[in-house]
Parts: structure tokens; sequence; C-alpha cells
């Protein structure tokens, strides 16, 4: 039985609840068509998990940014690269969502925040935050309410 985790996404003071299933290969956003559904609150995740034959992780939930406190629409302030690193993978291996995350350069740039390099932002700032807004806005635009 696959496991879903929990992750909180908050967009401008909304906060959703969504799932992630954790695979050997890929952890894949849960997916309804095109869509990504979100839920108000743990319990529709928890439905919809036991609909599925997914087991709900206990552990608690990653709570990501997807503005990454202003970063991504402002360039300001400048988040912490953990909290970019979480943004990231939770797109990354999306098959729609993470094509902007894809390309040698941007690679490159995914390898040193996985290694936490210091000069992190000062060598690959404006490029991520150029790809992952273009992946934030696709997921914002994939996003349904259940």
């Amino acid at each position: 039985m696959d496991e879903l985790y929990e992750v909180l996404l908050v967009d401008d003071g909304t906060r959703w609840h969504t799932g992630v299933v954790v695979g050997a290969e890929t952890d894949l956003l849960v997916r309804a068509g095109r869509s990504v559904p979100v839920w108000g609150s743990r319990a529709g995740l928890e439905h919809h998990a036991q609909q599925q034959g997914l087991e709900l992780s206990s552990e608690l939930p990653d709570e990501i940014d997807l503005d990454l406190g202003g970063w991504l629409a402002h360039g300001q302030p400048q988040p912490s690269i953990e909290d970019v690193s979480e943004l990231w993978h939770l797109l990354l291996d999306d098959p729609v969502l993470g094509r902007p995350l894809r390309g040698e350069l941007v690679e490159e740039a995914y390898d040193d925040l996985v290694e936490e390099d210091p000069d992190w932002f000062e060598r690959h700032g404006g490029l991520a935050r150029s790809r992952l807004s273009t992946a934030v806005t696709s997921l914002r635009s994939a996003l349904i309410s259940r």
C-alpha cells in the first residue's frame, strides 16, 4: 500500500491540505485528472486516502508557502534555503508542474540547493525564482477545492 503524506499549502493567507504519494522512484502530488485536489481540513484528505486505498501518514505535515514569503513575486525577502527546497521537491517530480524545473542549468541549481551551497541565492536565485514562479503559477491553476 502506498503512503500518502499530508502537505499544507499556504497561499496568500489561505491554507489547504493536500497529499503527496511517496513511491519507490518519485513522490507525486495527488491528482484528479489534470487537477490537484485540496481540502479545507485533514478530514477531507483522510476520506480521500481511504477511498483510494492509501495509508495516510501520521507524521506532521510540511507547510509550504507557495510564494515563499513574497520572494517569488517580488524577490524579497529572501527565504531560507530549506523553504525553497521544500517547494522545489513538491513540484519536481510532477510530470506537468515540474517541467520548468528541468534542464541542465536548473538541474545544477537543484544539486547546489540539495547541498545547501551558502552562495546559492547569488549563483542561482534569479533562474530558480523564475522557474519556480512558472511552476507555482501552473500549480495554482490546477488546484481544485473538494
